[in-house]
């Protein structure tokens, strides 16, 4: 990606987040990112690729912070905090800061629910490979690591709607981590 690419994405960002991406125009985009509607068409042919491009940027970005921080961690529930902070939280709190969260949550365009689908897919591959050590004990339940992958992923991406304030989000959290770390036979305290 060239750096005009990312500070356009970056741009994108702020300004879907600012106006929500239904009302997000390329003119906006271009304001905001401080170059032309033409460098901006040559960059991305259009809004879809800009949405498609925000949401992969987002998902690289937050996924390889959390693993820079794994090899600090001592155990799964240090993993799990790491997974949250880096990916759940930090999309909560953008989203509180939206005029129009729900626009953003949903991918706005068939585009974007697409590339949102493939964003969780990175998640769920991640999250698995974290489970995999615990493949027996998470097997005693019924399940495959891959299986509790799925259901933590899904779960955690409604708590970015579903909480109503950074409490209620650390909450659920906690609760969550706590039912995969008896599923994966470990210390819940």
């Amino acid at each position: 990606m060239s750096e005009t690419e990312k500070k356009i994405i970056e741009a994108a960002i702020r300004v879907f987040v600012r106006y929500g991406a239904r009302k997000t125009t390329m003119a906006d985009i271009a304001s905001e990112a401080s170059v032309s509607r033409q460098t901006l068409y040559a960059a991305f042919g259009g809004k879809d690729d800009i949405i498609r491009a925000s949401i992969r940027f987002i998902t690289t970005v937050n996924l390889n912070a959390v693993r820079k921080r794994l090899p600090d961690c001592t155990s799964l529930a240090e993993q799990l905090d790491v997974y949250f902070a880096e990916t759940i939280v930090k999309s909560f709190a953008l989203l509180q800061s939206s005029s129009d969260a729900a626009d953003l949550v949903a991918g706005h365009n068939e585009a974007g629910r697409a590339e949102i689908a493939a964003s969780h897919r990175q998640h769920t591959d991640l999250v698995g490979s974290l489970l995999v050590p615990y493949t027996r004990e998470i097997g005693q339940t019924g399940q495959s690591p891959a299986d509790l992958a799925r259901f933590i992923v899904a779960v955690v991406m409604g708590f970015k709607t579903e909480a109503k304030s950074m409490d209620e989000l650390d909450q659920l959290l906690i609760s969550l981590k706590i039912a995969v770390l008896l599923a994966a036979g470990q210390k819940t305290h």
